[in-house]
C-alpha cells in the first residue's frame, strides 16, 4: 500500500524573513513581559485544572450540565498535569543546549524521560529511544498518532518565549513538535505558539489574537480549514456556541483519527476548534472561556488549558484575582512533577530563554525593557499534510513496527484495544510485539512463511498475557491447528513450543492467532518467535 499522500512533504525550513514581514520595533517593559508570562503559565493551570474531571467523559456529544465550580484551591492539581510538566522537559533542554538546539538533541531530551506518556508522545519517545530520530520519529509510517493533540497541549512555552517574535516560536515548534507529531499535529502547536507571541501585545481582542496564530500555518492545511470554520460559523452564530459544535462535529468529526470507530477524537485540529471556541464564545472572561472548551468534549483538560493559558497571557497575572489563582500561593514553592521547576521559578527560566530569542531576532535587552523587532506571522514555506490516513489507521501496527520487531511476520488482522504495536519495552524485554484480538469472535493474527532449517525441531513462542487478563493462543501450520495453550502468566514470560519435525528442509506457513478468552484485557505480548 501506499504510504505517503501527494501532499505529504516534510517542511523542514521556514520562510525567509523578508523586510515586509518584520514590523517596527516595539518596547515591552521587563514588568509586564513577567506579569504576562506568570499569567500564561497560571492559565494553564486553572484550564486543565478546571477541566480534568471531564477529560474523555463526553466524546462526540457536549457536556450540557452542571459543572463543578471553581475552587482555588484545585490550582495544586496542575503540579501532576503533563499539561504542564512536558513543556518543562522542553525548557530544560533549552537551557542546555540553546536556541539553535538540532532535532536530535531535543528527541534524546525527550527520550531521557521517564514519565508516561500516551499517543504521539508515547510513539514519538520509543521511536527515538529505537533510533529513529526527528523529524522521522513523527512521522505518520513511524507514527500513526501523527495528527494527534500531543504538541498543541505542549507548545504553550515556545509562544511563552517568544514575545512578538512568531517565525521564532515557529522555528522551535519546527523542531520539537516533530518528535512527535507531523503535518497538522505541528501545526496544531504552531498555532497555539503564535497566539501566545501575540498574546503579548493584545490584551482584549481574543479574535486578533487567534487570527495571528492562524497566520503561523498554511492555508491549504485541514487545520487552518477547520479554524477558518470556526471563525466564520462564531461570526454567523455569535451568541450560540452549540450551533458552532453542531457545525464542528459534523463536518470535522470524520473519525478519521488513530482510534477509528471509536468516539474519542483527540485529533489535533477538532480539539483545536474547541480551543479556539472557548476563546471566542468566552468573549475574555476567564470563567467562560474554560466552560465553553470544556463543554465541547474529547480532551476537556487540554482544551480549556490551552485557551486559559493564551487569555491568562494576554490579561497578565495581576488581572486574574483570588477567585483564580488564590490557591498558587500555597503551591508556589512545590516542583512539578518529574521537573526541577516550581511557579515561582518557572517566569525566570523563561524570562532567561526569551532574552535570547529577543537578542536572536535582532532585538535588545536594556534595564527595564525590551526592544523587540517585531516579526509579521508566517507560515512554514511548504504544506506537509497527512492525506492517506486510513491506509495506515485501518490497522493498528504499523508496517515498519512489524519489520523492526521480526521482516518474515506481517500482519493479518489485530484490534484496536490496549494500543497494539511495537512497544520498546514490556515486562523487562526490548521490542515486544503488542496484540489484541479484534472481537470476541475475531482472533488478531500473524503470519510468516518460514523456511526449517534440516534438523530443526520446534518453534519457540516466548510470550506473555497481561497481567489483568488472559487469552488463548493458537498456532496453525499450513492452516492446521498445530497448538492451543491458554496464556495466563500475569506478565511473565513463558514458552510455547511447537513441534516442527514434520517440516524440516522445507517452508512452511505459520499463522500465530491471539484469540478472546473472556474479554477483558486479552492483548497478547511476543517478544520472540524461533526456530529451534
Amino acid at each position: 500500500m501506499g504510504w505517503i499522500g501527494p501532499l505529504t512533504i516534510i517542511a523542514l525550513t521556514l520562510s525567509p524573513v523578508t523586510p515586509q514581514a518584520v514590523r517596527e520595533p516595539v518596547r515591552l517593559g521587563k514588568k509586564r513581559f513577567l506579569d504576562k508570562c506568570k499569567g500564561a503559565w497560571a492559565g494553564q493551570m486553572i484550564g486543565v485544572c478546571f477541566g480534568a474531571p471531564y477529560e474523555f467523559k463526553s466524546n462526540g456529544k457536549p457536556i450540557e450540565g452542571d459543572l463543578l465550580p471553581w475552587k482555588p484551591e484545585n490550582i495544586s492539581g496542575a503540579l501532576s498535569q503533563d499539561d504542564c510538566y512536558v513543556e518543562m522537559t522542553f525548557l530544560k533542554a533549552l537551557e542546555e543546549h540553546g536556541l539553535d538546539i538540532t532535532f536530535e538533541q531535543a528527541g534524546r531530551a525527550f527520550a531521557a524521560t521517564e514519565y508516561p506518556l500516551w499517543h504521539a508522545n508515547r510513539s514519538g519517545r520509543e521511536n527515538v529511544r529505537r533510533g529513529i530520530m526527528p523529524p522521522d520519529s513523527g512521522r505518520p509510517e513511524n507514527n500513526r498518532h501523527a495528527d494527534d493533540i500531543d504538541f498543541q497541549i505542549e507548545a504553550d512555552l515556545f509562544g511563552i518565549v517568544c514575545p512578538g517574535l512568531p517565525q521564532e516560536s515557529n522555528r522551535l515548534c519546527n523542531i520539537f513538535g516533530h518528535i512527535m507529531n507531523y503535518g497538522d499535529g505541528v501545526y496544531g502547536g504552531m498555532f497555539i505558539a503564535g497566539m501566545y507571541t501575540a498574546a503579548y501585545f493584545e490584551d482584549r481582542d481574543v479574535q486578533a489574537v487567534i487570527e495571528a496564530g492562524l497566520a503561523c500555518i498554511p492555508k491549504e492545511s485541514q487545520y487552518h480549514q477547520c479554524i477558518s470554520d470556526v471563525l466564520r460559523w462564531h461570526d454567523e452564530q455569535p451568541e450560540d456556541w452549540l450551533a458552532t459544535w453542531h457545525l464542528v462535529e459534523a463536518k470535522w468529526q470524520d473519525d478519521v483519527d488513530c482510534m477509528p470507530g471509536d468516539p474519542f477524537n483527540i485529533d489535533a485540529k477538532l480539539n483545536g476548534a474547541y480551543v479556539v471556541m472557548g476563546l471566542l464564545y468566552g468573549e475574555g472572561d476567564m470563567m467562560r472561556t474554560m466552560e465553553v472548551a470544556t463543554r465541547c468534549g474529547q480532551d476537556a483538560d487540554c482544551n480549556p488549558s490551552n485557551a486559559a493559558g493564551v487569555l491568562g497571557c494576554m490579561k497578565g497575572y495581576e488581572r486574574l484575582g483570588p477567585e483564580l489563582v488564590g490557591g498558587l500561593p500555597a503551591i508556589e514553592d512545590q516542583a512539578f512533577i518529574h521537573t526541577d521547576y516550581c511557579f515561582k521559578t518557572l517566569p525566570a527560566a523563561c524570562q532567561r530563554i526569551a532574552e535570547q530569542v529577543i537578542r536572536r531576532a535582532g532585538g535588545t535587552v536594556e534595564e527595564k525593557a525590551y526592544v523587540i523587532a517585531r516579526q509579521a506571522p508566517g507560515a512554514p514555506a511548504e504544506l506537509e499534510q497527512w492525506t492517506d490516513q486510513m491506509a495506515i489507521l485501518s490497522c493498528p501496527i504499523l508496517p515498519g513496527e512489524m519489520k523492526r520487531w521480526n521482516p518474515a511476520w506481517s500482519v493479518l488482522a489485530c484490534g484496536h484495544d490496549m494500543e497494539p504495536g511495537l512497544r520498546a519495552e514490556q515486562f523487562g524485554r526490548e521490542n515486544v510485539l503488542v496484540l489484541h484480538p479484534v472481537s470476541q469472535d475475531a482472533p488478531a493474527a500473524i503470519e510468516g512463511a518460514l523456511g526449517v532449517p534440516t534438523g530443526a525441531k520446534r518453534l519457540a513462542i516466548e510470550v506473555a498475557s497481561d497481567p489483568r487478563g488472559d487469552f488463548l493462543l493458537r498456532v496453525f501450520l499450513n492452516d492446521q491447528l498445530a497448538k492451543e495453550k491458554h496464556i495466563d502468566t500475569q506478565g511473565r514470560w513463558t514458552t510455547v513450543e511447537v513441534d516442527l519435525t514434520p517440516h524440516a528442509g522445507k517452508t512452511v506457513t505459520v499463522r500465530v492467532e491471539n484469540c478472546a478468552n473472556g474479554w477483558r484485557f486479552e492483548a497478547g505480548y511476543f517478544d520472540s518467535i524461533l526456530i529451534l
